[in-house]
């Protein structure tokens, strides 16, 4: 890091020490877009740049112990595209923002009703009648001015899947049916990418992550989708236990991924129940 950029950076920094810890070196939000503006980088890249010399933004310090520098660094520089911004996705999108990822493609058609306001987080009063995946861009960059987002307020299909996977290291199903579940697992395995399945129903929920080449949604449901008029969450209802928890699972398979640490793995599906409660992992043919 130039000299320069200390000079801007020492009026926002603060040495924590904690005790039995090395001390601490933090820099406030407004003192890495101070840097930002100084260098003509973004924001996110003022937060690499701060991380490779041992400078911790301060919102993400408490992750450090389980995440080393190098592994925020490399949370910031990636790109995550999260299809479905409801139960599952808003959720998803909150913890990717709050644990430092650097850049999220959202994509949702849909708009808020007061049907979703059991479950879905970024619904409210307010948001009501307003489009889910435009309400989660404002709910990230009211968290964090680091993040950049991109929005598809628009239905996930094979005409603009392609565009929307671009850039991105993962792709997140947060989506509410099995057709376009199958339109997105095909997109990800084209693009190269892994994807991270997750389904809600009741009291139960299941993640699975699909890398590229493997059977995925048709070695667990068959080669083709049901409607979602059959599905099991329709039946059961979704109280917001559920999606909270599965989102939760699948933002761990998604930081696994990127961090190359060891996940599911292949032919594995985590199954959840919260009415026992229980976690197992069902090896699939």
């Amino acid at each position: 890091m130039a000299e320069e950029w200390l000079d801007v950076l020492r009026p926002y920094l603060e040495v924590h020490q904690a005790p039995g810890q090395e001390p601490l070196s933090v820099i406030s939000d407004e003192g890495l877009i101070q840097a930002a503006r100084s260098m003509g980088v973004t924001p996110r890249e003022a937060t690499t740049a701060c991380l490779e010399q041992h400078l911790w933004p301060q919102r993400l310090a408490a992750n450090r112990g389980t995440f080393t520098r190098q592994d925020q660094a490399r949370l910031a520089a990636s790109t995550v595209a999260v299809i479905g911004a409801g139960g599952l996705g808003g959720m998803v999108v909150l913890l990717l923002t709050r644990l430092g990822i650097g850049g999220l493609r959202i994509c949702d058609h849909d708009r808020f009703e007061p049907g979703n306001l059991n479950r879905q987080f970024l619904c409210r009063p307010e948001t009501l009648g307003r489009p889910k995946a435009e309400v989660a861009a404002e709910e990230v960059a009211a968290i964090s001015p680091v993040v950049e987002v991109e929005v598809f307020p628009l239905r996930a299909g094979p005409d603009n899947l392609a565009q929307i996977l671009t850039g991105a290291q993962v792709a997140v199903d947060c989506l509410d049916n099995m057709p376009s579940r199958y339109a997105l697992e095909t997109a990800a395995r084209e693009a190269k990418i892994p994807y991270v399945h997750g389904a809600v129903a009741g009291l139960e929920g299941f993640v699975m992550t699909v890398l590229p080449g493997e059977p995925g949604l048709a070695g667990l449901h068959g080669p083709e989708p049901a409607a979602k008029q059959d599905s099991a969450e329709v039946v059961m209802g979704i109280p917001a236990m559920t999606p909270a928890a599965v989102a939760t699972l699948q933002v761990n398979e998604v930081v696994k991924l990127l961090l190359d640490r060891r996940g599911l793995g292949p032919r594995t599906l985590l199954h959840l129940d919260l009415s026992v409660p229980s976690l197992e992992l069902l090896r699939l043919g």
